[in-house]
């Protein structure tokens, strides 16, 4: 028994989004600053309303309008928006700044690219961050005064917690939504959740092609916090009068104040990578519950597997589970590598987090630096975590056969091996 169909499959782009992209194409009016007739107001005058703002501030607009945020900005990366929301923040050149040792390695990219040093802390059985020892960092570094919090397969940790915290330590914080879009959260004296990214100074998305929206790359910074907001614009490209271009942006005197004291690092968003975007923000919420349906599946699928364990999520998070994740108990390194090497030979896209190459493998962000950091229980945990994405491709006849592929294989895996014989 293998199984065949793809599991990187992307979710398509929209015809709109095709539509959009083609008469933009047409047009050539790829910047998203395309020059514009101005008044001695420096308005743009002569054209429609219609046609007054670019495919990219649009979508600043239209996802500031799905999310609830005030501001957005959008860039060529999440990458790059975390490198401005830190910037914008603060972060000078040798600052530390508190991260996830569970994470994508464009996380401490990003903090090292903004001059800062990550200090990194250390995660649960649930792949959230472990409070207690970030209570711990905090004591051991009390000159940070940031904290790039990444919510990594859309694991939300205890934000609520987090925020007091870094409140009652004066530390900013700053949220990767790049896996969690949709994802809500819900505090005790909340009537109804609202959209994750509230909590911090900034939070920043990403539209790379295996995200909930797709545009192969992309990402997008949002804030409440006209400062950064009007940072962010400005070093991320807009000069001159240009930021007046932006739908979703602070009042324009508070660009004057700082325009020439802020670079322009150029991480513009594209009009055409924007006008792919567009049209998939309202299909998201229908979007995420087919993702849902497919997850609870998996879930109720997986349940009483031996030696799995899937991990839980808060009571406060309504999650989008795009992806699917478990833990292996009870096996031996051998038996994780022999479990793995032979669901990619039946045709099951997994990958261990803790492994070899992997790009969310804190070892392998040497650049980050000078001694490998201590993190014995992140080690133990991402060591043995499974990761796999769940395409809307699959249905439930798939989900049945990988579930069953997987089971096999383990029962396989733990019963032919001597060293198992204790589990």
């Amino acid at each position: 028994m293998k199984f065949t169909k793809p599991f990187s499959t992307p979710d398509p782009i929209p015809e709109k989004g095709i539509e959009n992209a083609n008469a933009l194409m047409e047009s050539g009016h790829l910047f998203r600053y395309n020059p514009l007739d101005i008044d001695e107001n420096h308005r743009p005058t002569g054209i429609s309303q219609e046609k007054l703002y670019s495919e990219a501030s649009l979508l600043e607009q239209e996802f500031c309008e799905y999310t609830g945020h005030k501001y957005a900005v959008a860039l060529n990366s999440c990458g790059s928006a975390m490198f401005l929301a830190m910037k914008a923040a603060g972060v000078e050149h040798g600052d530390g700044v508190f991260t996830n040792a569970f994470t994508f390695t464009a996380v401490p990219s990003s903090i090292v690219h903004a001059g800062g040093v990550p200090v990194y802390l250390e995660c649960n059985a649930d792949y959230l961050l472990d409070i207690e020892d970030f209570k711990q960092k905090i004591k051991q570094n009390p000159e940070v005064r940031y904290l790039l919090l990444s919510y990594m397969r859309g694991h939300i940790s205890d934000v609520g917690q987090i925020k007091a915290i870094c409140d009652d330590n004066d530390i900013c914080l700053i949220e990767d939504c790049a896996h969690s879009l949709g994802v809500r959260w819900k505090d005790e004296d909340s009537d109804e959740a609202s959209h994750i990214g509230h909590h911090g100074a900034a939070a920043c998305f990403s539209a790379q092609s295996n995200k909930l929206i797709n545009s192969g790359e992309g990402g997008i910074l949002v804030t409440n916090d006209p400062a950064i907001a009007v940072y962010s614009i400005l070093a991320a490209g807009s000069y001159e009068q240009l930021y007046q271009q932006h739908l979703a942006r602070p009042k324009n005197e508070l660009f004057e104040e700082v325009k020439r004291d802020v670079p322009n690092f150029s991480l513009r968003m594209s009009n055409l990578t924007a006008s792919i975007l567009r049209p998939q923000i309202p299909e998201l919420d229908e979007k995420i519950s087919s993702y849902n349906d497919m997850y609870t599946t998996l879930e109720e699928l997986f349940d009483g597997i031996q030696h799995v364990e899937t991990p839980e999520i808060l009571p406060e998070v309504s999650r989008v589970g795009d992806s699917f994740q478990f833990n292996l108990v009870g096996m031996t390194a051998g038996e994780i590598q022999e479990f793995l090497d032979h669901s990619h030979e039946q045709g099951i896209e997994m990958q261990i987090f803790g492994h070899n190459d992997n790009a969310r493998y804190f070892r392998n962000w040497k650049y980050s630096y000078h001694e490998t950091p201590s993190l014995p229980q992140t080690e133990e945990i991402i060591t043995a975590a499974c990761d796999f994405r769940i395409p809307l491709t699959f249905n439930r006849s798939d989900l049945s056969m990988i579930t069953e592929i997987i089971r096999d294989l383990l029962n396989h895996v733990t019963t032919s091996s001597p060293s198992t014989a204790h589990a």
